[in-house]
């Protein structure tokens, strides 16, 4: 009997200890052909995807480090994949390029890339 209830408990620590996500889910759909290092001249295009979760997703945002590059509010759906090109001109050494995906409920998704400029 204390076996039983001993391994009821642990998975029931096992199971009380996993993250709850409720928020939007955004990615880099092409995330394998996105190169580290790149020169200035070079253009990348970054295909993203959101997916909402609880909720629909209703706004997607691009930022280079602290800076808002790309920002788009759209009737509310279950999924959404865009494309956005970067050049990256006059920019140098690494950059934090975030994406943010916000849906109905306000929750927000984030997902961040670093790229070496050269």
């Amino acid at each position: 009997m204390r076996l039983i209830i001993f391994i009821f408990s642990i998975l029931l620590l096992f199971s009380c200890t996993k993250e709850i996500s409720d928020g939007p889910y955004i990615y880099f759909s092409n995330e394998a052909s996105i190169p580290d290092t790149i020169s200035q001249s070079d253009a990348i295009t970054f295909e993203i995807t959101a997916i909402g979760q609880s909720y629909k997703v209703t706004r997607a945002q691009v930022f280079v480090n602290t800076t808002e590059y790309f920002d788009t509010t759209f009737a509310a759906t279950d999924s959404i994949t865009f494309n956005w090109v970067s050049d990256f001109s006059g920019k140098l050494r690494t950059q934090n390029v975030m994406i943010q995906a916000i849906d109905e409920s306000e929750m927000i998704g984030t997902q961040t890339k670093k790229i070496y400029i050269e």
